[in-house]
C-alpha cells in the first residue's frame, strides 16, 4: 500500500514538473512583463534619422525566448526575435535581436542587434536599442550603430552616424509574429 502512494507521488510530481506550471510561477514570481496584456511580444514598427541624416524605416518582431523543449531559462536573454531596416535607395538590413527587460514590469529594455548576414554587408549596421516600454503599445527606444567595413567594426566614438539617436516603435500587431518563428523575417511597411 505504501509503495502505490509512492508511486502515485512520483507520477504527481513527475506531472508537474512536466507540465507548463513551473514556467507559469516562475514568470509570475519573477517576470510578470511575460503576461501583460497587450503584451511586449508582437510585431513593431517606426522611422529614424541616423546623425549621419541617414533615414531608416525599423520594424522589429519579438517574442519569448525558449529553449528547444520550450523550457524557459531564467537567468538568459528573455527575448528574441527579428528586425529590419530599409533606408530610401531601398538597401534592406536583416538582424537577429535578443535581450531582455531590466525591470520586472518589462519597462526598461536593452536589445541587442547583430547582422542576419554572414559576413555583415558594409555599411551602417544597427548595433543596439536601449530605452523603454510604456506597457501598451510604443516604445521609445535609443538606436546606436557601427559602420562595418571588410567585415569587421570600424566606427569611431565621435562618428555622427554612430551616435544614438532616439526612434519610437508602434505595436503593428502580433501576426507578424507567427511568421518570425517560422523563420520569416519582417518586411518595412
Amino acid at each position: 500500500m505504501v509503495k502505490r502512494y509512492r508511486v502515485l507521488w512520483l507520477a504527481v510530481i513527475a506531472a508537474f514538473v512536466l507540465s507548463p506550471i513551473p514556467n507559469w510561477i516562475t514568470d509570475t514570481l519573477f517576470f510578470p512583463w511575460v503576461h501583460a496584456d497587450p503584451p511586449l511580444f508582437g510585431r513593431w514598427a517606426g522611422d529614424l534619422t541616423a546623425g549621419d541624416g541617414h533615414h531608416l524605416d525599423l520594424v522589429m518582431v519579438l517574442r519569448r525566448k525558449t529553449w528547444s523543449d520550450e523550457g524557459v531559462c531564467t537567468t538568459c536573454s528573455q527575448l528574441q526575435g527579428t528586425a529590419v531596416t530599409c533606408d530610401a535607395q531601398g538597401t534592406v538590413r536583416r538582424y537577429d535581436v535578443d535581450g531582455s527587460p531590466k525591470d520586472r514590469q518589462g519597462h526598461e529594455l536593452h536589445i541587442g542587434a547583430l547582422s542576419a548576414e554572414s559576413p555583415p554587408p558594409e555599411g551602417l549596421e544597427l548595433d543596439t536599442l536601449i530605452g523603454s516600454w510604456d506597457g501598451a503599445d510604443t516604445l521609445t527606444l535609443m538606436a546606436d550603430f557601427v559602420w562595418r567595413q571588410g567585415g569587421s567594426s570600424v566606427s569611431s566614438i565621435d562618428d555622427p552616424a554612430t551616435q544614438p539617436v532616439p526612434v519610437r516603435l508602434q505595436r503593428r500587431g502580433t501576426a507578424d509574429a507567427q511568421a518570425d518563428q517560422e523563420g520569416q523575417a519582417p518586411a518595412c511597411e
